[in-house]
């Protein structure tokens, strides 16, 4: 019964993934993508959150890594959910900056609220298209006002 799939990668780098998830098993989280597209459950949606100083980098890799494959990546920006509120705001990296690292290597056209609907994320054509990449912005920006979610 499914018709597509919502993946979490943080990094395409395994040593960093090992660090953010404990597990060793980004390879089984390649291979489960690249199954999920050849078996038609496309579009194959990928949700990334950047962190400073383990991923904050890899924002114009992984698009670009996930335009090659044909997968729709969204950055979702870090949220505070930690019970012991030692969470800062001021360390996390916006949609701003996730936005200002893609444009050093790709044109984005913003696709604007109308197409949005009722998703939490913003998108834009990446290179004139077809290709999009979206941005949750869940503590920058109201993120959901029209959202279903």
């Amino acid at each position: 019964g499914l018709d597509r799939v919502n993946v979490s990668l943080d990094t395409l780098r395994p040593d960093v993934f090992k660090t953010l998830t404990r597990r060793d098993r980004h390879k089984d989280v390649i291979d489960g993508l690249e199954a999920a597209h050849a078996a038609g459950l496309t579009p194959v949606k990928i949700n990334s959150v950047l962190m400073p100083g383990l991923n904050a980098d890899e924002a114009p890799d992984l698009l670009a890594w996930a335009v090659a494959h044909d997968y729709e990546l969204r950055f979702i920006e870090q949220m505070p959910l930690d019970a012991q509120h030692g969470w800062k705001r001021d360390g996390m990296v916006t949609a701003g900056d996730i936005l200002a690292s893609l444009r050093t290597r790709f044109e984005l056209t913003e696709e604007g609220a109308g197409a949005r609907g009722s998703a939490p994320a913003e998108r834009w054509t990446v290179d004139g298209g077809p290709h999009r990449v979206g941005v949750i912005a869940s503590v920058t920006r109201p993120f959901c006002a029209a959202c279903d979610r």
